[in-house]
């Protein structure tokens, strides 16, 4: 369950883990722009499941009461098959639209999870959604 937002319009901190059809409740259904990303994330979800990604973090505006994000930042931790599917990790290498990807291992996922994504350039404490895959 995606808990409420807080008084800076952030998610309480932490990873909170979701469905990628609760993410679409919560988050890809309130206005055109976010109909879109959340497109382009549900494209995301199934390539990365093809190319043996273990874990998808989405960060950013999309994940706050923000009215109109300008992306969704998303970052991906390579599970020990990847690449399983060579033309799912071109597509994943090559963007897509809306979405920020950053594919990477596990020491750089901690960092980015636990630390840089912890927080906004204010230091203010925010929550990040775990789609499940």
């Amino acid at each position: 369950m995606i808990p409420p937002f807080n008084e800076d319009g952030y998610l309480p901190a932490g990873v909170h883990l979701a469905t990628l059809a609760e993410v679409e409740a919560r988050f890809g259904r309130k206005n055109e722009i976010r109909r879109a990303e959340f497109e382009s994330l549900r494209w995301l979800v199934d390539l990365a499941k093809a190319a043996g990604v273990e874990r998808l973090v989405i960060n950013g505006s999309f994940v706050t009461n923000v009215e109109e994000p300008n992306d969704v930042d998303c970052v991906l931790l390579m599970g020990p098959t990847f690449p399983a599917d060579a033309g799912a990790e071109s597509e994943l290498l090559n963007g897509l639209p809306f979405i920020e990807i950053q594919l990477v291992r596990q020491s750089r996922f901690t960092m980015l999870v636990e630390s840089f994504f912890a927080s906004d350039r204010h230091m203010r404490p925010k929550g990040m959604v775990e789609v499940i895959l």
